[in-house]
């Protein structure tokens, strides 16, 4: 009885400091949760089958599907992305349009192209620069600048790609382009690109393209083969190769230098062999602006498998060609919801 008084003048302050220590504990629980709370990535991962298994696939950016390794992208765009290229050509031996002989310069054009994804594996543009297609001819985009031999403007290649056929191993697309003949003769190509994923880092690209020309009603007909090399998500290698055959029943002889990547003119019914490499690297601004910055060099021809009679070869040590460039795509920023998912 002598201590219920006592008892009840605790009650209050021991209500008091349990309340505070509870309080504490919360608050203390709470800043632990924030701290631990994970940082977000700047990429994600993809897992996807290639012909040897598994393989994780590095995106873009969060929200931002399209991979940043070379090796690994799809033949067309994502629906609303935007592709620009600036790219620096030259052609070792040029050949002068009034006389038909080798100018004393090379051909020198600075390129600037564009592409958009209209919808899903359907994309357009105004370039020569395509994923999966032969390397873009010099002085061919939406401006094609040519300031040698002697300053001009090139040609203007309108094209639609239509991607068909979507396997873990191997996507299919169709090409349609037309060539405007700002610069030279009007020219429809159909392409047939066809990308083979052998493996994680590394993919094939190869399939067929025949080039109709106005200029003399004959073919060239490409078979490439490049194989990349994605040594990192960022940095690539390249190679590309195969057989070229050029003014296949043509009328005329050496017009093919305006219409094709050859470094000179050739003879008509020629079968040729190029060789490039190159390589180059992928950064990621913004999660919103991706830039590939890459560099090429090669002989086109590099081998000749018919020389024609009666002309003389010229070596390959004169029939380089070189590019260097840099070539820019945006996120879907025009689809529902990017603008939200973009920090």
């Amino acid at each position: 009885m002598l201590a219920s008084p006592p008892m009840r003048r605790r009650g209050p302050l021991t209500f008091a400091l349990g309340l505070g220590l509870v309080t504490a504990v919360a608050a203390a629980d709470e800043d632990a949760a924030e701290e631990a709370q994970p940082v977000k990535p700047e990429t994600e991962t993809i897992v996807e089958q290639t012909s040897v298994g598994e393989a994780v696939t590095v995106t873009a950016a969060p929200g931002w599907r399209y991979p940043k390794a070379i090796a690994s992208r799809p033949l067309t765009m994502e629906p609303f992305m935007i592709r620009g290229s600036f790219i620096v050509h030259v052609k070792r031996a040029a050949s002068d349009r009034e006389t038909g002989m080798l100018a004393s310069k090379p051909l020198v054009a600075i390129d600037l192209g564009w592409a958009f994804g209209v919808r899903e594996n359907l994309e357009v543009g105004v370039s020569g620069h395509r994923i999966g297609s032969p390397s873009a001819n010099a002085g061919q985009a939406l401006f094609p600048i040519v300031v040698s031999p002697e300053g001009g403007f090139g040609d203007m290649p309108l094209y639609v790609r239509y991607s068909f056929l979507q396997r873990d191993y191997l996507e299919m697309a169709g090409d349609l382009v037309l060539l405007l003949p700002t610069g030279t003769n009007l020219a429809l190509t159909l392409g047939l690109p066809m990308r083979i994923r052998a493996r994680a880092p590394v993919t094939v690209d190869t399939g067929a393209q025949v080039v109709v020309l106005s200029n003399g009603a004959g073919l060239n007909v490409d078979l490439p083969v490049k194989a990349t090399y994605s040594v990192t998500p960022s940095g690539f290698l390249f190679g590309e190769s195969g057989f070229s055959f050029q003014n296949l029943a043509r009328n005329v002889t050496g017009g093919s230098f305006d219409d094709g990547s050859l470094a000179f003119p050739v003879a008509r019914n020629q079968v040729l062999v190029p060789l490039i490499i190159g390589g180059g690297y992928s950064h990621v601004l913004k999660n919103i602006v991706m830039l590939d910055v890459f560099a090429q060099v090669g002989w086109n021809p590099f081998v000749y498998l018919n020389p024609p009679t009666g002309i003389d070869v010229v070596p390959v040590a004169d029939s380089w060609v070189l590019a260097v460039g840099v070539v820019i795509h945006t996120s879907p920023v025009l689809h529902e919801g990017e603008l939200e998912k973009t920090p």
